[in-house]
Order: C-alpha cells, then structure tokens, then sequence
C-alpha cells in the first residue's frame, strides 16, 4: 500500500506523467512486498522549487509505506527512481529528493491495517 507523490518543478505532458507513473510502478517490486497493484502514485508539475535562493529544476519524491521495508532494497529503489527522474524527466539526480516514512498503519479499500 505505498504511496508515492511526486512534486516537479517543471511543466510536465500528460504522456510524461503516464511514462513516469509506469516506470516508478515497474519498479516497486525491488521493495519487498509492494507492487504496481498496490501503490497509488501522484505527480504534481509547475512547483517553484529553488536552492542557495535561486529557482532550480528539480524534483521530489514523498514514499510512504506500510511498515518497515529493509535498507537495502529501499536503496534499489532510490537508485532506480534517480534514474528513472533522470531518463522521464531529464532531471539531473543532484537536484532529485526523496524521503521514506514508513507507518505502522493505514487505511486503504474500506480497511484499516
């Protein structure tokens, strides 16, 4: 049941959008439990984004899962969402975030967990 919200900074085509929600889906079966099936991704364009007071391109990644997902596949996953930032989005991974919260319950389909 993870969640993904994407903030970019950029303008972003709906083509794009779909090719970036298919690639991060793809992926989600590098963390242990988690499938295209199961997350629900949102991507959001025109964000004002800025480091050291100047506008940047530039992107976000909020991951939220349920419950604790080891390290190391977490990190797969992170490697893989930079590169995939990279090729869909043509942003550089030094200007990519992203943070993990894993929760110890959640809501989702009429059930609480």
């Amino acid at each position: 049941m993870p969640h993904i919200d994407i903030r970019i900074s950029k303008a972003v085509d709906a083509g794009t959008k779909a090719k970036l929600q298919e690639e991060i889906a793809n992926s989600m079966e590098l963390i242990p439990g988690k499938t295209a099936d199961n997350t629900l991704i949102c991507v959001s364009d025109n964000y004002a984004m800025y480091r050291g007071l100047q506008p940047i391109e530039a992107a976000f990644a909020d991951i939220r899962l349920y419950k604790e997902s080891p390290e190391e596949n977490k990190k797969k996953f992170a490697e893989r969402l930079f590169a995939i930032m990279e090729d869909v989005l043509n942003i550089q991974p030094s200007h990519v975030q992203m943070n993990f919260t894993e929760l110890p319950c959640w809501a989702s389909g009429g059930k609480y967990f």
